[in-house]
């Protein structure tokens, strides 16, 4: 039975073998179970899927497998294979096997297929196709351990049903072909979900009958990367209905991901967390700015606010030196650096002075926006 865990699915950072053991001994330390391998920027997990890992990459993997072991943390090798109904299912299969065949010879023995973020028509023969391929995996490895084997589907949350759940012949189909017993990653109402909850699994339910595992993206940045999140963890009340587990897809940034296991775990408190990571205290001050995806934090009307939070950022962004620090460093600028052009737009300076010393700072296309709109007022 899984319990919590962690993902390693996000976009745009591609962990070292020192950051996975980071995390694999905080999950241990946090009595969670599981790590699941599966970033986006390594080529051969993705985008050359069906290429055979080269020597010194199979290597940190073994590595990373018999950490996680020692650990008693479950390590799940993932594979996410583009292959489309188009494509020659019965060449895609062994191409599988093949990479199935290393992960075992490396020492893996739990598995997921990701078939996330593809863009295939999701359709009740995309389906088909996905089930082969599962039916297929599920076969050639050992089924004696418990979850040896999970998968993340193309519909992987309500939106993407376009519709009801019960109508999406996607998930009608796959509810057909793949076995009962291989648990489903979900992240719920959306890609990134304000609340996941009892009603939510059972409505899922009634399509499919596998056991879910939240793929959680509550604290993912890949898709605002100037953002951080690192607030409390809420939202997720289950009492009846409960997932099989519950996986968290941060940031890649092994510290502050090491602070957000904590968050999820729960029974430490906001000052303990910041305490125990060296982190100045003016920066609980500043923290609503980065809680969560989903809080609101109170407009800056008052320029003496805007001043005084300046004033907290400067030590934050200068003076504060650590590991950590480093990690945070380019979204505690980009905070200092909006809160400054906020000043002096305010202030309303001189227009050009101010378009200049925007230029250097933002987009083109956020100028545009910006000052376009402040003509036409």
């Amino acid at each position: 039975m899984l319990n919590k865990g962690y993902i390693e699915g996000f976009y745009g950072r591609l962990m070292s073998l020192q950051d996975r053991t980071l995390i694999l001994n905080k999950l241990s330390e946090l009595s969670m179970d599981f790590y699941i391998y599966g970033p986006k920027e390594d080529p051969f997990h993705r985008s050359s899927w069906s290429s055979i890992y080269p020597e010194d990459k199979a290597k940190d993997l073994q590595k990373f497998k018999e950490v996680g072991e020692k650990l008693g943390i479950k390590t799940y090798m993932a594979l996410s294979p583009l292959i489309s109904p188009k494509d020659n299912l019965k060449e895609g299969i062994k191409s599988i096997d093949k990479k199935i065949k290393q992960f075992k010879d490396i020492g893996f023995k739990y598995f997921a297929i990701f078939f996330d973020d593809v863009d295939f028509e999701r359709s009740e023969i995309l389906a088909k196709t996905h089930s082969d391929i599962l039916n297929s995996v599920s076969d050639s490895i050992n089924q004696d351990n418990q979850d040896s084997l999970i998968f993340c589907p193309t519909v992987y949350c309500n939106r993407f049903a376009k519709g009801e759940l019960k109508d999406s012949s996607y998930l009608k189909a796959l509810s057909k072909e793949v076995p009962e017993t291989i648990p489903m990653l979900w992240t719920g109402k959306e890609v990134v979900s304000e609340t996941i909850n009892d009603v939510d699994i059972l409505s899922l339910k009634q399509v499919i009958k596998n056991p879910i595992i939240i793929w959680d993206n509550y604290y993912a940045n890949d898709y605002c990367p100037k953002k951080l999140f690192i607030g409390d963890y809420k939202g997720r009340e289950f009492t009846v209905n409960n997932p099989r587990g519950i996986g968290i897809n941060p940031t890649g940034l092994p510290i502050t991901d090491s602070i957000i296991l904590s968050r999820v775990e729960g029974s430490v408190t906001t000052g303990e967390i910041l305490k125990k990571y060296g982190v100045p205290d003016c920066f609980g001050e500043i923290l609503p700015y980065f809680n969560g995806p989903f809080d609101k934090v109170t407009a800056l009307d008052d320029l003496e606010a805007v001043k005084g939070l300046i004033e907290l950022s400067v030590p934050l962004c200068i003076d504060w030196k650590s590991n950590l620090q480093l990690e945070w460093a380019p979204y505690l600028w980009n905070f200092f650096i909006d809160l400054n052009f906020l000043l002096k737009y305010r202030r309303a300076e001189d227009q050009k002075v101010l378009e200049e010393w925007a230029a250097h700072r933002y987009s083109s296309p956020l100028l545009e926006v910006i000052f376009e709109r402040n003509k036409n007022n």
